[in-house]
């Protein structure tokens, strides 16, 4: 069946993690949890990794059991020079031309950050929507319910949208939702999760659609 509606993560999806985004923002997440949390500099990054893989975020598990307040930590940890790791992308800003289907960004990370990141690469044009933690009330990807609140807002089923993502966990939901789902990264890394397809970098990705 034809697909409508593209949905795209952000960090380490339209961009590669070799850039370092991400790797700034776990700083900066550790330094939180350290100077506003009050977590033992040696508990910092083995907790942050911990929640992140328990709740799908580290902002989940800080509210779960710390109760910080979610808009002072996504501040925060986002205070990052993202102009220095990243530039405009030329070459991703004509392929998403390519494809006619509207497109929106799903991200675990804050709203400001997302517009940040897709301004830095000159593709802020493409995107119609952008759903950040913010807009499903902190709830993060994996998480149902985080999906189910895109997809209701988007108008649309599961079956008409690809989902495109670096992290297996995640296309596992979009899948059970009745998305197709496209992993950017070593189809291996996948593990058992099935997906629809796998690509090396997200420039590869109007040549894959075509095939679907």
């Amino acid at each position: 069946m034809p697909f409508t509606q593209l949905i795209f993560d952000l960090d380490n999806t339209l961009y590669p993690a070799s850039r370092g985004v991400v790797d700034r923002v776990d700083d900066r997440i550790n330094r939180y949890m350290i100077e506003r949390v009050g977590i033992a500099p040696d508990a910092a990054a083995p907790l942050r990794a911990r929640y992140r893989d328990a709740y799908g975020t580290t902002l989940s598990g800080l509210m779960r059991h710390h109760a910080i307040d979610p808009d002072d930590y996504l501040t925060a940890i986002h205070e990052i020079a993202v102009e220095e790791l990243l530039a405009p992308d030329a070459a991703l800003g004509a392929m998403l031309t390519t494809l006619a289907q509207p497109k929106a960004v799903f991200t675990n990370g804050s709203a400001g950050h997302a517009e940040r990141v897709l301004s830095c690469l000159g593709i802020r044009t493409h995107f119609a929507r952008i759903f950040s933690l913010e807009s499903v009330a902190y709830v993060p990807k994996p998480e149902r319910i985080a999906f189910e609140t895109v997809l209701a807002r988007l108008g649309a089923a599961g079956r008409d949208c690809v989902f495109v993502d670096d992290r297996p966990d995640n296309l596992a939901t979009a899948r059970a939702l009745g998305m197709r789902t496209v992993l950017v990264g070593e189809r291996s890394s996948a593990g058992d999760v099935p997906v629809d397809g796998a690509i090396a970098s997200i420039h590869d990705l109007a040549s894959l659609l075509a095939r679907f």
